[in-house]
């Protein structure tokens, strides 16, 4: 479990996922150390399921991007996760920020996006 002021990470045994909520705009120190708790989890609870709350979600600053695609999507995989799932609205703010990370999400993951935490658990119970 890690709670800050700008993100929320937890393991829901029940579902398999590492939870991770974003509650606010977050850069550097602030973005990274909630990423590494939920890649932490990941790593101990191998071939879990990462759901991403991204309802309050912002654009990523270039270095975070970086770090994002360059060290965090790798070592994400080696967890042995297999599906990543967005929790948004239909329509957001930040389409493009998502559609930039689905990119390279999908590279390596099944990506399911959905307007929430239920309905994504729904469709990773339907593969």
């Amino acid at each position: 479990m890690f709670e800050s002021d700008y993100a929320e990470i937890k393991y829901i045994a029940k579902d398999n996922v590492v939870f991770h909520t974003w509650k606010k705009e977050a850069h550097y120190e602030n973005y990274r150390a909630p990423v590494m708790t939920s890649l932490s989890l990941l790593r101990i609870h191998k071939g879990s399921y990462f759901v991403v709350d991204a309802r309050n979600g912002f654009e990523d600053v270039k270095e975070d991007l970086e770090w994002g695609f360059d060290y965090f999507l790798p070592e994400l995989k080696k967890t042995g996760c297999k599906i990543w799932g967005f929790i948004l609205p239909e329509t957001s703010a930040i389409e493009g920020e998502i559609d930039l990370w689905t990119n390279e999400i999908e590279k390596h993951f099944l990506v399911i996006r959905a307007e929430s935490y239920d309905e994504i658990i729904k469709m990773i119970n339907q593969r």
